[in-house]
Formats: structure tokens, C-alpha cells, sequence
């Protein structure tokens, strides 16, 4: 029996809502279609010097020594599920979460609270989604992937008094910056106006957020770029960013944004996203009141 402790990031990346596809496509034809998700993730996490250690159901378990080649990895299988557009795999989606630290190696199998964590990671991801905790995002080498990390939530560990800082990786944001791109070379000047900046007010106080503002933070945390003390209201509790000419507010909290426009619309966001039109209120954490001090109005054109 060989024993031994190393230092890796591990990855759990899993079909999401594989439960429905059996039950929406029968046995077989989700059985295949989940099969061939799987073959494809373990080849691309092999390529970029990944261990697989097992799969799991609808899920695989690798192991990588740099983090680097970890999110590199997570990055390729995103975009790789994303271009094919076989019969076979409409309906998949991958979700992922990592983490990094003291594993322990033991016949082919790895164990410990790395594992536990990387877990309960991927778990919170939603399709589509890459997650992994803070260490990972700071200490990626590669400016081609922090400039993509994003605060995402927090992570409350049984048995820890700490929580887990947990950030998203926005593998998205380059497939959107290249079409953009793309679609400027056929686009007419005349019509290649940037709409109007988004206004926010909070607390008789106007902040203008730009077009070309890839996150803007609103939350706890004293980093945000709207700092918004609440009980209610995690420390990073929702993203604005401006994607295709639009304003988009994604909800990244443990009790959701709310928002009422103008016209009566009333949304309910819970790790989710919405496009901002016209003007209305936000309100982090709980329902909208109008009186609440902790409103934000905003006026997008």
C-alpha cells in the first residue's frame, strides 16, 4: 500500500441536471449522451496534465499540480461543450468547482479535506459555471486567467469558524469580447454608437458606471465598487457588467436581488442574471421597499 501526501488542485466537473435528462430522454439515450460528456472531459483534463482518479456517476475526480493547467483545463471543457453542437450533446452542460491544497495520495485514490472541499465547490456551481476558492484565483500565474476572476460567494465549511472566499472564472467574458470584436469588422460606423452609461443612486449619491466596466461590485465587502452594509446582504453580493451593448446584473448572494422597474416588473435573482432597461430599484437581500434606506435606483438608457 502507497501512501503519500502532495500538493494539487482537484476538480470535480459534473453533467448538471443529469436527473431531469433521464427523465426528459429515458434511460439509454441520456445514458449515452452523459458517456460521451464524460469521455470528452476526461481527454481534454488529460491534455492538460490532469490525473484522472475516478468517475462518479455523472461526475469525473482529477488531480492537477499546477493551477494553471487546472483552470486551463476547466476553461477548455467549457468552451469545447460550448462549440459542440452535435446531436449527441444537446442538453449537456458542465458545471466545476476546485480546490487547492494537501491531498492524500493512496492507491490511485485521493482523500482529505481538499477533496471534501472541491466538492461542496462544484456543488454551488450552476451549469456552465467554473468555481474555485480564493488561493486559486490569486495564485494562477497566467494574466490570461486572473483577469478573468471574479468574487462569487462564500463558503461556510462544518467544523470551520472561517468561511471559504469563493470566485467564479468567467470563461465567457472572452468568447463574448471575441464576437464582439468579429462583429465590429461588418458593423456601420454610424450605427457602432456605445449606448449610455448606467447611473445608480444610493443614498442621494449618483455613481456612473461606464460601457466599457467588465464587473462593478455591490456588497459587503470593503473591495466592492457600491459598498452596501446590511444583514441580509453577503459580501459580494451582486455583479453588474456591460456585455453586447447591454447592462447585465448578475446575483451572486445567499438571499438574492430584487428588483422593480418602473414599468411594475418585479424579479427575483438568485444566482442568476438580468439585462437592465429603463430605470427602477435594486434592493440586495430582500424584497423592494421603496422607503428602505439601502435602495438603489437605477437609470439605464
Amino acid at each position: 500500500m502507497v501512501r503519500e501526501t502532495i500538493h494539487c488542485v482537484v476538480m470535480f466537473a459534473d453533467v448538471a441536471g443529469s436527473t431531469a435528462m433521464y427523465e426528459n430522454m429515458g434511460d439509454d439515450l441520456a445514458r449515452e449522451r452523459i458517456s460521451k460528456a464524460l469521455n470528452a472531459l476526461i481527454s481534454i483534463s488529460q491534455r492538460h496534465q490532469g490525473t484522472l482518479v475516478k468517475t462518479i456517476g455523472d461526475e469525473i475526480l482529477v488531480y492537477f499540480t499546477s493551477m494553471d493547467d487546472a483552470v486551463f483545463a476547466a476553461r477548455a471543457i467549457q468552451i469545447a461543450m460550448e462549440d459542440d453542437r452535435s446531436p449527441e450533446t444537446v442538453g449537456v452542460s458542465i458545471r466545476i468547482g476546485m480546490q487547492y491544497g494537501s491531498t492524500i495520495l493512496e492507491n490511485d485514490d485521493i482523500f482529505g479535506d481538499t477533496v471534501n472541499v472541491a466538492a461542496r465547490v462544484a456543488s454551488m456551481a450552476k451549469a456552465r459555471q467554473i468555481l474555485l476558492t480564493q488561493e486559486i484565483a490569486f495564485m494562477v500565474k497566467s494574466p490570461e486567467l486572473s483577469n478573468n476572476m471574479r468574487p462569487y460567494d462564500r463558503l461556510r465549511i462544518k467544523g470551520k469558524n472561517e468561511q471559504l472566499d469563493i470566485f467564479l472564472y468567467a470563461w465567457e467574458e472572452e468568447s463574448d469580447m471575441t464576437n464582439m470584436a468579429t462583429a465590429s469588422s461588418f458593423t456601420n460606423p454610424a450605427r457602432n454608437e456605445q449606448s449610455e452609461d448606467l447611473i445608480l443612486s444610493y443614498k442621494g449619491k449618483d455613481y456612473s458606471i461606464p460601457v466599457d466596466t467588465t464587473s462593478y461590485l455591490m456588497g459587503r465587502g470593503k473591495d466592492c465598487e457600491l459598498i452596501v452594509q446590511g444583514d441580509l446582504i453577503s459580501r459580494y453580493h451582486s455583479r453588474i457588467e456591460h456585455r453586447r451593448g447591454k447592462f447585465i446584473i448578475t446575483d451572486q448572494s445567499t438571499n438574492g436581488t430584487f428588483i422593480r422597474t418602473t414599468g411594475g416588473q418585479s424579479i427575483f435573482l438568485r444566482r442568476e442574471e438580468f439585462t437592465l432597461f429603463g430605470s427602477g430599484l435594486i434592493s440586495l437581500g430582500k424584497k423592494v421597499d421603496p422607503n428602505d434606506p439601502n435602495i438603489i435606483k437605477f437609470l439605464c438608457e
